[in-house]
């Protein structure tokens, strides 16, 4: 009993204490936790195309990795981001690009479609895997937007640790194409 409530009240402290927070038009938004640091392993993960078709994400690859997790593909923020993705995925060399939201396979193909989505890899962690945890872009509070992720970049080089890493402060916002590019184009032969 009484342990219990300590404890429970001890990680909830600590787990605020480690959380990233940024914001959703001006309100506060907490993540699961800080993340992963440039220099550290990203962990591969399972996650769903818009076919159906389980794809790892992560780990080491023979190609750079743009790891860009979203809220929604059916937010305006989002469909610019993947959108842009797409477009400049031609000014980077040897890279996957891969956009992860929780939307449904589903509506994720009727995205493509609509936006003609064809360089950029969508995927949906619906499943939730405990992996995708550790990137730290799991929203945790408030309420309403909670289990979705926040505006998260990696980049993670072929060795698959993670070279560049972005937190959009404010979700609502697109993150700084330029930086990823820059990131990418250090990383690539």
């Amino acid at each position: 009993g009484i342990i219990m409530k300590k404890i429970l009240t001890l990680v909830l402290l600590t787990s605020y204490m480690w959380a990233t927070t940024v914001s959703f038009k001006g309100e506060e938004v907490t993540l699961n936790s800080k993340g992963l640091k440039v220099g550290m392993d990203a962990p591969s993960f399972m996650a769903v195309t818009k076919d159906f078709t389980e794809v790892v994400v992560g780990g080491k690859k023979d190609k750079v990795q743009v790891i860009a997790f979203i809220p929604s593909f059916d937010t305006s923020t989002c469909k610019l981001e993947t959108m842009a993705f797409n477009q400049k995925i031609s000014k980077m060399k040897n890279v996957i690009v891969t956009v992860v939201s929780k939307d449904l396979p589903f509506s994720i193909g009727r995205f493509c479609r609509d936006n003609k989505i064809k360089n950029v890899l969508t995927v949906s962690d619906y499943k939730d895997a405990n992996n995708v945890l550790r990137y730290g872009s799991t929203i945790s509070a408030p309420v309403f937007l909670e289990g979705f992720f926040a505006r998260t970049i990696y980049v993670v080089d072929t060795n698959g640790k993670i070279a560049y890493r972005e937190v959009v402060k404010e979700i609502t916002e697109e993150p700084n194409y330029n930086e990823v590019i820059r990131a990418v184009n250090r990383l690539s032969f």
